[in-house]
């Protein structure tokens, strides 16, 4: 049974902070992306790493891989008419000069951890009331903060925290981690399972956090203000197309990196 737009998704979108359209990518382009993501994920390895997370952006690659699926990707009929209905005319889904593919860990299973992203570019000790306004003028609106992922194979790798993308304020046990060294690779002494294991729980333990499971073929798109996080394993090969809905009209929010730049400024100089 093919995609259809559901008119209750928008309300699913903006109550929960993140949607799946399911099965939207036909086997045909299925197919052919499958094709090309097994030689970015190769390449991925070679040259980022066998730890690496991803590609990025996909269009800086085009002497080693046939970009023509991921441009067919963009193009995708069926997935402009449903950001449209989602969002509006100006917005669309695909960017070859954006996306990347996310890719597995080979050596050892880790974890990003906990995040929201636009919170996650300041530190926590520089993160003062100028940054707090910058980022509430844009906490709520919709044309910035829409990442999507897109899975060409089964993808569970995602946790979120539905509805957290409404507050910019934190709950109780709601802490960022990504700086967390025993989360990047198993400490000294720790197998791969003990390790994996230890992972899930700091997912499983994080305040209403869900994992997602995609199918392949699925499209999830997310405010990525909200809690969200990745947790990687190496057993399960993953080719996932990384990526935002870019609004292509006119914004009014601007100087986002300067004022990151000049809160960390105040609190080195402090």
């Amino acid at each position: 049974m093919s995609f259809q737009f559901q008119d209750s998704m928008v309300n699913e979108y903006l109550s929960q902070g993140f949607l799946v359209f399911q099965g939207i990518i036909p086997p045909s382009l299925l197919t052919d992306l499958r094709r090309e993501a097994e030689k970015a994920r190769d390449l991925a390895h070679k040259l980022n790493g066998p730890q690496t997370q991803r590609i990025q952006p996909l269009s800086n690659y085009g002497d080693d891989l046939d970009l023509k699926p991921f441009y067919d990707y963009t193009e995708l009929p069926a997935l402009r008419d449903a950001i449209q209905k989602l969002l509006g005319d100006d917005y669309t889904h695909g960017h070859v000069d954006i996306m990347g593919l996310l890719v597995e860990p080979l050596e050892h299973p880790w974890h990003i951890g906990w995040h929201r992203d636009g919170v996650v570019e300041v530190p926590p000790e520089a993160r003062d009331e100028i940054v707090n306004a910058k980022l509430a003028e844009v906490w709520h609106d919709l044309r910035h903060f829409n990442q999507v992922n897109c899975a060409i194979y089964a993808d569970s790798c995602t946790w979120f925290v539905p509805g957290s993308h409404l507050r910019q304020w934190d709950m109780p046990g709601e802490e960022q981690s990504t700086k967390t060294p025993s989360l990047r690779k198993p400490v000294e002494g720790q197998s791969n399972v003990e390790a994996e294991r230890y992972y899930l729980e700091h997912c499983q333990q994080f305040p209403g956090a869900v994992q997602v499971h995609l199918a392949p073929g699925d499209y999830m798109i997310y405010r990525n203000l909200a809690w969200h996080t990745g947790n990687y394993i190496t057993y399960q090969p993953r080719a996932t197309i990384h990526d935002v809905v870019r609004y292509n009209g006119k914004t009014d929010w601007s100087n986002w990196q300067q004022t990151k730049l000049d809160a960390v400024k105040r609190w080195k100089d402090d």
